[in-house]
């Protein structure tokens, strides 16, 4: 779901034409490029790209983002426009809560503030995240927001599918239930997971029951909660 959010750069300069006093034309020029996505928790690296004529710097105006090599760029103006990609350190967001950062970029004359969100989630594509407040509801980014599966009364399994950048783990927050176990604990980063879940059917007509599990990532950890319904009630599709 994540990767359909985009962050749009508005250019912040346009081509500056200058006669120095040579009579030479210089062409001045900052732009960045779209950034097509905001971060997961447990994700590490960052970039920022932009087209420029000049010498340029790069400075994180945050504590959990750092540039990784070099910050700044000398370059002897010869009215060429150059590509660059700016690699960024991100430190993994343990708060639990979507953090807005940036990087100020400078060129020449110019100058842009490229932004860096990075979420509190951990990139499940089952279940999806139920928001609970939003950083930029236009833009669908959740400020806060938690990982919840709803299951039916007669329904005996369903999954946790997921991707995560550290090797992971997923266990019951306390006392295991007896009407809900997995099928694996563990696992290493860099590839699509899917935990099969196996539930018993809920017969009591009156009660849900509930189950927590913690998937940890490295230093990030989110809670899943596995809610199953009583048997007098049918799960919504809404």
């Amino acid at each position: 779901m994540m990767n359909k959010i985009k962050i749009v750069l508005l250019a912040c300069a346009v081509p500056a034409l200058v006669i120095s006093c040579s009579n030479e034309i210089e062409t001045h020029e900052l732009t960045p490029v779209d950034k097509p996505y905001v971060l997961y928790a447990d994700h590490t690296l960052d970039s920022l790209l932009f087209y420029s004529f000049d010498s340029w710097t790069a400075t994180p105006q945050v504590d959990w983002l750092s540039i990784y090599g070099d910050s700044h760029t000398e370059i002897k103006n010869d009215n060429t426009k150059y590509f660059w990609t700016i690699h960024v350190s991100v430190k993994p967001n343990a708060t639990g809560q979507t953090r807005k950062g940036s990087v100020l970029v400078q060129s020449y004359d110019y100058s842009y503030s490229s932004p860096v969100i990075q979420l509190g989630l951990l990139n499940l594509s089952h279940p999806d995240y139920i928001v609970d407040s939003w950083l930029d509801e236009k833009a669908r980014i959740p400020e806060v927001a938690h990982y919840e599966l709803i299951d039916s009364a007669h329904w005996t399994s369903d999954s946790i599918c997921f991707t995560v950048e550290n090797n992971w783990e997923l266990a019951f927050e306390g006392e295991a239930p007896n009407w809900l176990s997995y099928d694996r604990m563990f696992g290493s980063s860099d590839e699509h997971y899917r935990v099969n879940l196996t539930l018993e059917r809920n017969t009591d007509r009156e009660n849900e029951r509930r189950a927590t599990l913690r998937l940890t990532s490295g230093e990030v950890s989110n809670i899943i909660t596995v809610r199953q319904l009583p048997a007098g009630k049918r799960k919504s599709n809404n």
